[in-house]
């Protein structure tokens, strides 16, 4: 009988852990105006060297490649290859990822790109450029698959040292990767600016009377 109520125990304790989550996922959704679908995580790679997770969501569902993964709390990566009722998304953490970011303090533009475990590495980081270990570096919008602004993670390290065009900048995700359950696909192509319209041939010249 105890072993019994034990486990009930451990049971509402995990609905009440869910809940908490669902409500968070929920209430992102509400202010998001992105067309996303919610998928649970159902598996993920044991291997160092590949950085990924299997969904529950697939070709079904509507979901592509290169589709981007998102939480309430950040960017998680993107849509690596689908098949009808699952897919798998390439973190952010791999090294063959890349996300257009800017460091949200000074609007530096970098590519952050995976460097295994939990680590990121802001490239293409110009030197000329002032950042500071604790700057949050979030989504540019200029890819096309991640919405504008989506937290992307916190900087950690910086290093000036050297030559080079380039200064060195180590980057912590904004969510943990190693616990992840539930995230967002989001299923719409972000529009890009508009181009800026030629400007008029009659501009600046003088009117005919």
């Amino acid at each position: 009988k105890v072993a019994e109520l034990q486990n009930e125990n451990y049971q509402m304790k995990e609905m009440a852990y869910a809940n908490e989550r669902f409500q968070r996922l929920l209430q992102f959704r509400e202010k998001n105006p992105l067309s996303m679908i919610g998928a649970e995580v159902i598996g993920q790679d044991p291997s160092s060297w590949f950085k990924s997770v299997t969904i529950d969501k697939g070709e079904r569902d509507g979901v592509k490649k290169g589709m981007a993964v998102i939480t309430a709390s950040g960017v998680i990566g993107q849509i690596l290859k689908t098949a009808p009722h699952y897919a798998t998304v390439l973190l952010i953490t791999d090294y063959n990822s890349a996300v257009d970011s800017i460091v949200q303090r000074t609007r530096a533009k970098a590519i952050v790109e995976g460097k295994g475990e939990n680590r990121c590495q802001l490239k293409y980081l110009l030197r000329t450029e002032e950042v500071a270990v604790g700057d949050a570096v979030v989504t540019s919008g200029m890819a096309g698959n991640f919405p504008k602004g989506l937290m992307v993670g916190e900087i950690k390290k910086v290093d000036k040292k050297g030559h080079g065009v380039f200064q060195y900048a180590e980057l912590a995700p904004s969510v943990d990767l190693t616990k992840l359950e539930e995230v967002f696909v989001v299923m719409e192509p972000i529009p890009r600016p508009p181009a800026p319209k030629e400007e008029k041939a009659k501009k600046g010249k003088k009117i005919k009377k």
